[in-house]
Parts: C-alpha cells; structure tokens; sequence
C-alpha cells in the first residue's frame, strides 16, 4: 500500500499587538496597511503590511494616524480584531 501524504494542518492563530502608523486604508476591500514596530510575540522585526479587518473597524482610521491594534496571525497573514488611536 502506498504511503500516504498527511494533510497539512491548519496553522494556529497567533494573537498579538502592535504600534503603527496606517499607510494605507481600503474600506470596501477590508485592507489597512500600517508600518509597525517589532512584534515581540511572534518575533516578527519592525515592517510595512497589509492586514485584513472589517470595514466598520477601519472606517474611522485615517492615512498617516498612529495607532495600536491587536491581530490575529496565521504565518505572514492577519487579520486586526482592534484598531485605536495611539496614546
């Protein structure tokens, strides 16, 4: 009997927060892109990326605003759960 291939197993979500800086905010589309700094949790170093969100949760962000959010991660690929205003 030929052996095989387990099926991949979905990756578990990873939660996390950062501080950042939006760049780029497409409503309809449900896509932000904010430079954040490190995220020790994941070991992820400071970088630009697009995240995915509801576009109620986004709506209220502007280009060029300091925020702190919270995200969920799956490898390189997240989705914000909240987004706020920097202190």
């Amino acid at each position: 009997m030929a052996d095989r291939e387990k099926p991949a197993s979905p990756e578990r979500a990873k939660n996390a927060s950062a501080a950042g800086t939006v760049e780029s905010v497409d409503i309809a589309a449900g896509k932000i892109t904010i430079a954040h700094g490190p995220v020790e949790a994941l070991h992820w170093p400071a970088m630009t990326m697009g995240f995915t969100a509801s576009p109620e949760l986004i709506a209220p962000v502007e280009v060029g605003q300091k925020v702190q959010f919270d995200f969920e991660a799956r490898g390189m690929t997240a989705r914000i759960t909240r987004i706020a205003p920097a202190q």
